[in-house]
């Protein structure tokens, strides 16, 4: 969740507590020292049940993204991805091929075609299209993708389709299920 959610610049969160709405609901802070914010705060409340927790420190709660596990998931994978280290991987990635921008977006796309071929029935309306230019400047990252089983290219294309259509939960449970997409966006995703 994001920080102005919380009540970061968001006086009217910070106002309403919206911090500990999404606290009760299961979301905790990804940075340590916000967590241990939050524990001492929790303390103060379970020994003291009319504490109210000050505006100063709801604004310090607010300073960091918030997050909710299911349960068997690892805790704290997702606390330092952003889709913003993406892009800084793939411009690094773009900065030492050399290729400006069009003659990048064009390899890749001309790369990732290749290699799931039959796997992506090759939409041809614009979003489709531009769906695939991004994923396909993104799989620049991925140098084990050619040697992805059949089914896993075939997983890859769906979720290709999927992020160009209007159901954003199916893309989501998509790409949940791919363990080496997933992953993949994981670790460079979290590399700054």
């Amino acid at each position: 969740m994001y920080p102005y959610q919380l009540g970061h610049h968001n006086e009217e969160a910070i106002e309403s507590g919206a911090f500990w709405f999404y606290r009760k609901l299961g979301f905790r802070p990804g940075r340590p020292d916000l967590l241990r914010l939050v524990e001492r705060e929790e303390q103060r409340i379970a020994r003291d049940p009319k504490h109210r927790t000050s505006a100063r420190t709801l604004r310090r709660l607010a300073e960091g993204h918030a997050f909710y596990e299911l349960s068997g998931s690892e805790t704290g994978a997702w606390d330092r991805f952003s889709t913003r280290n993406l892009g800084l991987q793939v411009n690094r990635r773009m900065a030492r091929s050399g290729k400006n921008l069009d003659e990048f977006k064009n390899r890749s796309t001309m790369r990732l075609k290749r290699i799931l071929d039959k796997s992506y029935s090759g939409h041809t309306s614009p979003v489709h299209g531009t769906a695939f230019q991004n994923f396909a400047m993104l799989a620049t990252l991925l140098p084990d993708l050619a040697s992805w089983s059949t089914a896993e290219k075939k997983s890859f294309a769906e979720i290709i389709c999927a992020k160009s259509s209007a159901d954003e939960m199916g893309y989501l449970h998509l790409l949940q299920t791919h363990d080496k997409l997933r992953d993949s966006l994981l670790k460079f995703g979290s590399q700054i």
